[in-house]
């Protein structure tokens, strides 16, 4: 003997517990036409009315009623002992670690966007204190990281490479000539970036000033904050980008240089070969590279 269908039963017992199906097709998701529908069916295939329809409500007959306390156990117990075999997963977790200037220019802006499509996946982001931290690598599942040869091993591949240049805010530039060769931003503040010492020395030797004498003046702990400093118009900085492309395309800095004199660093992306199967590691690998090749277009 053919059996009532089980989506029909669940339609069942969520009219007879809400007594309403309207509320039923909220819970399940579906049309009030199609609950009302499917307990027509029922009631025509067992021959027996189960509700009472009045103007502005729903009750069971004496049979609905015996009907739905044997169906409501039936799928209780059913949907407890599929939780206890196939217990729902969590959340997949994804740790990824980079600097804090990447984490809050780069990829702090497109986190929603990330979430939206892939809710079921929780990405963190720990930020660390050096760009290159190998005890934070072995406990994260991902790492962006700025490339040197001691550094590169058979999990990292090069995520993307990031221009180097000289900018600072317009206001900086407004009473003053605007700098012509390498040479004339010695009359400017040069802000340093600890972790960073050698940037304007191989700045300078790349445009051909091997022997200019870089002075000291403004050094921050970290990009963020030079970049605050260059904001304010305390100096110049050597902006990595994409990460500054947006204060560019604002017009809250300016490369110094007519036609930019820039320097390139390469950022890799580590994944230990323990994590290279998971999905939710895959998606994220996936959107890294997306937006990384969206930036070098």
């Amino acid at each position: 003997m053919k059996r009532p269908r089980l989506n029909i039963l669940r339609t069942f017992e969520a009219a007879g517990r809400r007594l309403s199906f309207s509320q039923a097709a909220a819970d399940l998701k579906i049309s009030q036409a199609a609950v009302s529908q499917q307990i027509r069916q029922l009631e025509d295939y067992l021959n027996t009315p189960l509700f009472v329809r009045h103007n502005r409500r729903l009750s069971l007959t004496g049979s609905g009623q015996a009907y739905f306390d044997a169906v409501h156990e039936a799928l209780d117990r059913l949907d407890t002992v599929t939780d206890q075999l196939f217990p729902v997963r969590q959340n997949q977790v994804v740790t990824l670690h980079c600097s804090a200037s990447v984490a809050t220019l780069w990829l702090a802006p497109e986190l929603k966007s990330f979430q939206t499509f892939h809710p079921e996946i929780e990405l963190r982001i720990k930020t660390l204190d050096q760009i290159h931290d190998r005890q934070a690598s072995a406990h994260s599942d991902l790492q962006i990281f700025i490339a040197r040869d001691s550094s590169i091993d058979a999990n990292s591949e090069k995520l993307l490479t990031s221009t180097i240049t000289p900018v600072c805010s317009p206001s900086l530039l407004a009473d003053r000539e605007r700098p012509k060769r390498p040479h004339d931003l010695l009359q400017l503040e040069l802000i340093h970036v600890l972790g960073y010492d050698d940037d304007w020395h191989r700045w300078f030797r790349q445009h051909g000033n091997d022997d200019t004498v870089i002075p000291r003046g403004l050094s921050v702990d970290g990009s963020l904050i030079a970049l605050e400093a260059a904001l304010r118009g305390d100096g110049v900085m050597l902006g990595r980008r994409p990460f500054i492309d947006r204060h560019l395309r604002s017009g809250e800095l300016v490369e110094v240089f007519s036609k930019p004199l820039q320097l390139s660093t390469d950022y890799y992306l580590r994944q230990p070969a323990k994590n290279i199967a998971r999905r939710e590691a895959k998606i994220v690998v996936n959107w890294l590279t997306q937006l990384a090749a969206q930036n070098q277009s």
